[in-house]
């Protein structure tokens, strides 16, 4: 190519780079809002926080709200707020006259378009929620409580089996096995019994985890998911483990939407609560709604959300018990009250009245929230106003998880894990700021499955648990920290979920018998 061609070519370049600055900088609707420059010009810089640094950008947002105030512009189209009570106003009920779409530059990257985490408009979102709804009503989920019990015996049995083997149990596998155990029965009437597997067999949890991982990359280069699309599956399962990892996700939940378009009604029938994609198969969504590649979208969504989120959550309530003897045998003083025999187990109900043991839930809620990533929302049809500032309509606007559950206007000493700031008189306001199943129509939809599961597993295990400095002449084992400390459950980087120091081991107990 000539010389004269690539300096024209440089300029033109030069030239559309310099209006396209000068276009985000003065003449954007939100170029009133403060923040830095940078960030208003380019996407580079979040980049370099979330890429290249690996998942801090959270940590230099929250560093840019005590410089700029409650309201900053942290790219080149989109907003974040810090204060917490604008929750209830950008994370709202969505209607027909105040949407609250999604934000397709940041559903993209996830890579399943098609669930609900992926629906940007607001009526298509609420056609597919409106089909999920019942699935998670209380109702339903109460149905599905005998699922849930038999895989909390199985969790006791498999770490009593442990503790008589003198072995070490990766806490985070197992509790990934019970939450998975549930989802896939849920969902397709069957399960692969991580549980009695050999290490809790943790390739569901490694692989959709590397899914996760890779969100900030995709939403940061979409076009790497869209080369990995138009490639041959087998080409694009090597593109390295992370980026892969949401191909082998989605296939296999391919397969399994096919068997059960195979069985037909037979399995709906045969089951004493209804599974989710057997009853969307018979349902009367529109056809698109029940091709089997949104489905799986939706099955990878549900799966991977239903596994991850409440098995941290028993992770970190779990750590904090055997580091804190002290509530540990508050906790266990508390469950001895509903337990009537050794063949009467409390319900989920008795175990609901329980103060101290919601309160310990709560803690762990909020010190293990849900995801971490910002997800933003898009009110078109209003504008907004956060303090001073105006929000334009069709303005991106996220509010982070961690950064409201670590304000210590709310939370004081917010990284400690204290159950009674949820038993004070005032504890009731606190519970608007536990934000880690979201809010609004756009919440998370397994919320009543989620708490479900938090108190029959914590109840069950620690019912029939100790640990080295705390136990009861009827617990069936100990259990005993194993090269583990805080460092182990404390949030470093945002990688759609929380993510611990580098070169942690997990949660490990050393499970013995009692």
């Amino acid at each position: 190519m000539d010389f004269p061609i690539l300096v024209s070519l440089f300029c033109v370049c030069f030239i559309y780079i310099l209006l396209l600055t000068f276009q985000r900088l003065h003449l954007s609707p939100i170029s009133h809002i403060p923040g830095p420059k940078l960030a208003a010009a380019t996407f580079w810089y979040e980049f370099y926080y979330d890429i290249i640094l690996g998942g801090k950008y959270i940590w230099k947002i929250k560093a840019l709200h005590e410089q700029y105030g409650p309201i900053i512009r942290i790219n080149p189209y989109e907003l974040h707020v810090i204060d917490p009570d604008f929750w209830d106003i950008m994370y709202t009920a969505s209607t027909n006259s105040n949407r609250r779409d999604k934000w397709s530059w940041q559903t993209k990257g996830i890579g399943i378009p098609a669930s609900l985490i992926g629906t940007v408009e607001h009526a298509l979102h609420r056609v597919r929620r409106g089909a999920l709804n019942p699935f998670f009503s209380m109702q339903n989920v109460r149905k599905l409580l005998p699922v849930v019990e038999e895989r909390v015996e199985a969790l006791i049995h498999r770490l009593k089996a442990a503790s008589e083997g003198k072995e070490i149990v990766k806490m985070e596998y197992a509790f990934s096995a019970y939450t998975n155990d549930v989802v896939m029965q849920y969902c397709f009437g069957r399960s692969e019994h991580h549980i009695e597997a050999p290490g809790f067999d943790p390739l569901f949890h490694v692989t959709s985890f590397n899914a996760a991982k890779s969100i900030s990359l995709l939403r940061n280069m979409n076009w790497i998911l869209d080369i990995m699309l138009a490639l041959p599956e087998s080409v694009a399962m090597k593109m390295g483990a992370e980026v892969s990892s949401s191909i082998v996700l989605k296939r296999e939940r391919i397969n399994q939407i096919e068997e059960i378009r195979c069985e037909g009604s037979v399995k709906l029938e045969s089951q004493s609560y209804k599974t989710i994609f057997h009853t969307l198969l018979q349902s009367d969504l529109p056809a698109r709604e029940k091709e089997t590649d949104r489905l799986a979208e939706e099955a990878v969504l549900i799966v991977g959300a239903g596994t991850h989120t409440t098995s941290w959550i028993l992770t970190v309530i779990t750590f904090n018990l055997l580091s804190n003897p002290a509530l540990l045998r508050r906790l266990k003083d508390e469950l001895k009250s509903v337990q009537s025999g050794s063949e009467n187990k409390p319900s989920l109900i008795d175990l609901e009245r329980l103060p101290f043991l919601t309160g310990v839930l709560k803690e762990g809620i909020r010190l293990g929230y849900g995801t971490t990533a910002r997800s933003a929302r898009i009110a078109p049809d209003i504008t907004l106003q956060c303090n001073d500032w105006t929000i334009p309509a069709g303005t991106p606007v996220s509010m982070t998880i961690p950064l409201t559950h670590h304000n210590e206007s709310i939370f004081p000493n917010s990284d400690a894990f204290e159950p009674d700031r949820w038993l004070r008189e005032d504890a009731k306001r606190l519970d608007k700021y536990l934000v880690s199943f979201s809010k609004g129509s756009r919440a998370c939809a397994g919320l009543n499955l989620a708490w479900a599961e938090l108190y029959l597993c914590i109840a069950g295990v620690f019912s029939h648990f100790g640990s080295k400095d705390v136990k009861d002449t009827k617990d069936i084992g100990v259990l005993e920290l194993f090269g583990t400390d805080e460092s182990d459950v404390k949030m470093v980087r945002d990688m759609f979920f929380p993510i611990p120091k580098d070169g942690s081991k997990g949660v490990r107990v050393k499970a013995l018998v009692n």
